[in-house]
């Protein structure tokens, strides 16, 4: 490697994305802090995002790895926005190790010419977290109408409501003239079984105060943040680097055709329809006619 490859190297680790966990060291508060901004950078390119569905979508992406980073292992958060505005659907998946992807979905034709503030583009809708867990044999979940449409208050707001835990939640986006992501983290810190109520509001009215939360990042140390928005000391317990990355493959698209109808897959193949896009990180796969055939070949197997 040159050092030109190493110096190079070196950059990228330092400016990846990382999210810390905390706890106070009385016990009766957990935090967590991230700085997303490359992987709201990768999901705005990677499906040529608005501005607008780009700003939601990193908020949502960074709530997730928060929500997740108190997880363990492969243990993973799916968010789930619905609502009726330009805006129809979000969805951000987060895994305890670092994983992170998401996409939305948006009216095309009319959103370039909105000029409303980004908390009327999701409208009335619904917004369900659903966990997959170790010791559990199906997802847990939970759902609760969108209060302002700007995911932090959604999601303060499910954590109160669904799982009685009080929790405060700091999401923050800044773009370029152009509608491209500068920055992008967020807060979330949440009661524990001991903390009383006047260490409750004064954790929430500390987190109140904040604001440009984006202007934090790359100003100081996550550590430093920590100090100076929570009124605790506090222990770190874990430093997370956090990456969108998506599972999907090419292969994981073709075992799933093997189980259509042959004569959808025939269909495919006589109409050159051999496109396969991944909704959540919009990879792009290409099925060969070599592959088509032998697609055929399983399928007519398993059905003799």
């Amino acid at each position: 490697m040159t050092q030109k490859e190493k110096d190079e190297l070196i950059k990228q680790m330092k400016n990846a994305d990382r999210v810390i966990k905390l706890i106070d060291k009385k016990g009766n508060f957990r935090a967590a802090i991230i700085n997303n901004t490359q992987s709201a950078k990768t999901a705005q390119v990677n499906h040529q995002l608005h501005y607008a569905p780009a700003a939601f979508l990193a908020k949502l992406l960074a709530g997730a790895s928060l929500f997740s980073s108190f997880l363990k292992g492969e243990e993973r958060v799916q968010i789930d926005i619905d609502g009726n505005g330009l805006i129809s659907k979000l969805f951000a998946e987060a895994l305890e190790v670092g994983e992170c992807r998401g996409f939305a979905r948006y009216d095309e034709t009319k959103i370039y010419d909105h000029d409303n503030s980004l908390t009327s583009f999701l409208g009335a809708g619904f917004l369900r977290i659903t966990k997959i867990l170790y010791n559990r044999n199906e997802p847990v979940s939970g759902i609760v109408e969108l209060q302002k449409g700007d995911i932090a208050t959604d999601l303060a707001y499910y954590f109160t409501q669904s799982e009685q835990v009080p929790t405060a939640v700091i999401l923050d986006c800044k773009l370029d003239d152009d509608g491209n992501i500068l920055k992008s983290g967020g807060i979330l810190v949440q009661a524990m079984p001991g903390a009383t109520i006047p260490e409750i509001k004064e954790v929430m009215k500390s987190l109140e105060d904040v604001s440009n939360f984006t202007d934090m990042i790359g100003e100081y140390s996550y550590q430093e943040i920590a100090k100076i928005v929570f009124p605790f000391e506090y222990d770190l317990i874990a430093s997370t680097r956090v990456d969108f990355f998506c599972r999907c493959s090419k292969e994981n698209f073709l075992s799933k055709l093997v189980t259509l109808n042959l004569n959808e897959i025939k269909d495919m193949k006589d109409k050159g329809d051999n496109e396969l896009v991944c909704v959540y990180c919009n990879k792009h796969y290409y099925i060969e006619n070599d592959e088509f055939d032998k697609l055929i070949d399983n399928i007519q197997a398993r059905l003799n």
